[in-house]
């Protein structure tokens, strides 16, 4: 989405506001992957998977795996290198935005601003259907996200504060867009900083992206999550997960028969491809919702 609305704004009109709640210690590095995922894209240079950087190499994964060390998480070596540079940085007292604005810049991303949703720390908790709570990329990476959940927990969200220029950016953005993402493990642990979700409400503007086609992620666990944590199947809980947030909400042409859903919800629900594939790579999509929401 991200890249998709890039490609049709004018530079310096676009500014992402990237969960944090993924962030984790591994190898004794600070990683961020939803941050890095955005620089990666943006910058041209993420991996055919969608994470991580392309053709990296595993050189120091291979070492670590012959010295016996779980390598189930890896890092390729690029992306290991700005591990260790955000690392240095964040020992030296330096905030996790200027961090992030700093990649950006080595990147060769200048037209874009991307701002993690806060500078302290948050990580988001999984509760399995054994009663557990595991770290998110315990849960997402080292074991699949096979597991039931149960619910999500963002920890030290009360604590945390928003990041300097998010509430600014929220509250000056023409349209506020929701990207397609999983709505408890990519967008509440944003809208859990304080004063995030009261920004996003009082804006006049807020459109979401559903990312559910037919009812399924084309990737990722989104829809047993959101079931999970006791939202409806479908469009209606994304609907849910978004009450009070949005005016409107986009979701597949597939879906199309949802759209009588949007007045019990006070929303405009929207019917559209909104696969962000394909050799358009989502700019059809970004056009017509900005035309839809008049700006």
């Amino acid at each position: 989405m991200a890249r998709a609305l890039r490609a049709v704004l004018d530079p310096g009109r676009l500014t992402i506001v990237v969960n944090v709640g993924d962030d984790t210690e591994r190898y004794g590095i600070r990683v961020s992957p939803d941050p890095d995922t955005v620089l990666y894209t943006l910058a041209g240079l993420e991996g055919p998977a969608g994470w991580g950087r392309r053709d990296d190499t595993t050189m120091v994964m291979d070492q670590l795996r012959a010295f016996g060390i779980d390598t189930s998480f890896t890092l390729g070596d690029a992306d290991l290198a700005m591990c260790l540079t955000r690392t240095m940085m964040l020992a030296e007292g330096i905030p996790l935005s200027s961090i992030t604005a700093n990649l950006a810049r080595h990147l060769g991303v200048t037209d874009v601003e991307i701002l993690p949703g806060t500078d302290d720390l948050l990580r988001t908790f999984i509760q399995i259907s054994d009663g557990r709570w595991l770290e998110f990329q315990e849960y997402f990476v080292e074991r699949r996200h096979t597991d039931e959940v149960q619910a999500v927990a963002y920890h030290g969200s009360v604590e945390a504060v928003p990041a300097p220029g998010v509430i600014e950016a929220i509250a000056s953005a023409d349209t506020l867009v929701i990207a397609p993402s999983n709505p408890p493990l990519s967008i509440w642990p944003i809208l859990a900083v304080e004063g995030v979700t009261d920004a996003v409400r009082e804006h006049a503007n807020t459109v979401a992206v559903s990312p559910l086609f037919g009812g399924a992620p084309l990737k990722g666990p989104a829809d047993a999550v959101m079931h999970g944590v006791g939202l409806s199947r479908g469009t209606r809980g994304v609907l849910e997960a978004y009450a009070g947030c949005i005016d409107r909400l986009f979701i597949d042409e597939q879906d199309r028969r949802d759209v009588a859903m949007g007045p019990e919800f006070g929303v405009a629900v929207v019917a559209a491809n909104t696969r962000l594939g394909g050799t358009d790579r989502g700019t059809d999509l970004a056009v017509r919702l900005l035309e839809e929401t008049g700006r």
